[in-house]
Order: structure tokens, then C-alpha cells, then sequence
């Protein structure tokens, strides 16, 4: 199997948040991101969810814009275990995962390539057009790691956020 060369897909940087509105407005006024795309209370139960390889219960705010070629990812949890709420509870407000935006046929060998380089998948869930699962390379480097596989729809998506025409 060759490996899969995450690098060139490097897309976001997401921050966990206990009050998004004020992540947000931060973002938009001092930072001049235009403007975010909101899903709020997205819930395990609705996207095929998972947490620690069981049916997740979590339900959570998720913001994203783009600043340049980077996006910015706002999530705040509401309720439920997962990833989100574990990293607020431990280190409050700050950047929690970084993320890889892959085609969708690559998605299943970049899994197995990080799981099988010792990064176990900790939480997953299913967008229309995209398939999102996280993995555990905090020992590495001090934030979980997301890749996100998009059929055509979820790069259509993507075209659509980059020019915030949402």
C-alpha cells in the first residue's frame, strides 16, 4: 500500500469554543474573515455520528469560513461526550484539530495509513458529499488531526464556502 501524502491537502485550522458568537464576531471584526456558514446543533444521531467506535450521542455547533486558502472551523459542543467537549474541558477555549480536505477515493487509505501509523480514529460523522473522521495525533502534535473525503457535491461545497456565496 503506498502511503498517502496528507501534506498538499493541509485545509483548516479549528478552534473548540464555549461561546461560538464571540469566537465568531472576533474572526469577522479583528480578523476580516468575511463571513461564516453556520450549521448549529449538529448531532451525532443525524449524521451517522460515532464517538470512541460506538454511536455518538454529541450534539454541537459547527461554524466555518475561510480566511485565504485556510479555513477557519468554530465548534462549540452543547451536549453529549465527544472530542469537542473533551478538549474544552481540558484545555478551555484554543485550537483542537487541524484538517486534510481529500477526494473521497482517498479517503479509506489515508485512515488506514494514520491508524496504521499508530493514530487511532477517536470520532467520525457524515456531511452530504463529505465523510469527516478525527484521530488522535495528539502525542505528535498537541492537537487531534481531521481528514475530510468529498464526492463532487463536498468539493462543490468547498467552491461555494472559498467564495462565500452560501
Amino acid at each position: 500500500m503506498t502511503k498517502p501524502v496528507l501534506a498538499p491537502s493541509f485545509c483548516q485550522v479549528a478552534w473548540v469554543v464555549r461561546d461560538i458568537a464571540t469566537a465568531e464576531t472576533f474572526f469577522v471584526e479583528t480578523m476580516g474573515v468575511s463571513r461564516f456558514m453556520c450549521i448549529d446543533h449538529l448531532s451525532a444521531k443525524d449524521t451517522e455520528g460515532t464517538y470512541r467506535g460506538k454511536p455518538g450521542n454529541w450534539v454541537c455547533h459547527l461554524h466555518v469560513a475561510y480566511a485565504g486558502e485556510t479555513q477557519i472551523e468554530l465548534i462549540q459542543p452543547v451536549s453529549g461526550d465527544s472530542i469537542y467537549q473533551e478538549s474544552l474541558d481540558q484545555h478551555g477555549d484554543a485550537v483542537q484539530h487541524v484538517a486534510y480536505w481529500l477526494d473521497d477515493a482517498e479517503f479509506d487509505a489515508a485512515i488506514a495509513h494514520l491508524e496504521s501509523s499508530g493514530y487511532p480514529q477517536i470520532q467520525s460523522f457524515r456531511l452530504p458529499g463529505l465523510r469527516i473522521a478525527y484521530f488522535d495525533t495528539r502525542p505528535a502534535i498537541g492537537v487531534m488531526t481531521e481528514i475530510v473525503g468529498a464526492s463532487e457535491a463536498g468539493q462543490e461545497l468547498r467552491r461555494t464556502l472559498k467564495a462565500g456565496t452560501f
